[in-house]
């Protein structure tokens, strides 16, 4: 199978919900659809919101590669980064009606692998393509 990598620029959360789909149409994982959506809109609005301040002018880059069963993900914010993050393995029942705090807790449910490494969340999945 050939492997498609590729970079895609947002700017604000106004058109996530097309370039979502969009990356899900072009890599044919429409079986993982809900997943990677979830996947997506957390990364990308915990970026908006912590990385980027809610600022809409600065970028936010997405960047995902498909190569044979691993769907590798990039989402990088334009914040000064080094900020103390924490992926949560689990959450207390307490937590899961709290405003915020399950997104990155939902990233590391529905993911392989989650990382942030200063301003870029690297996240893994595996899939078979159809």
């Amino acid at each position: 199978m050939n492997a498609v990598h590729k970079e895609v620029l947002l700017h604000g959360l106004e058109h996530t919900q097309g370039i979502i789909d969009g990356i899900i149409e072009e890599l044919d994982l429409e079986a993982y659809a809900f997943d990677i959506r979830l996947i997506l809109v957390e990364a990308i609005t915990n970026a908006y919101y912590h990385g980027n301040l809610s600022d809409c002018t600065k970028p936010i880059y997405i960047r995902y590669l498909l190569r044979d069963e691993l769907l590798k993900l990039q989402v990088e914010d334009s914040g000064e980064g080094g900020r103390d993050l924490v992926i949560p393995q689990d959450i207390s029942s307490d937590e899961l009606l709290d405003d915020g705090g399950r997104g990155l807790y939902l990233i590391s449910c529905f993911s392989d692998s989650v990382e942030m490494i200063r301003n870029t969340m690297y996240i893994s999945k595996n899939v078979c393509p159809s």
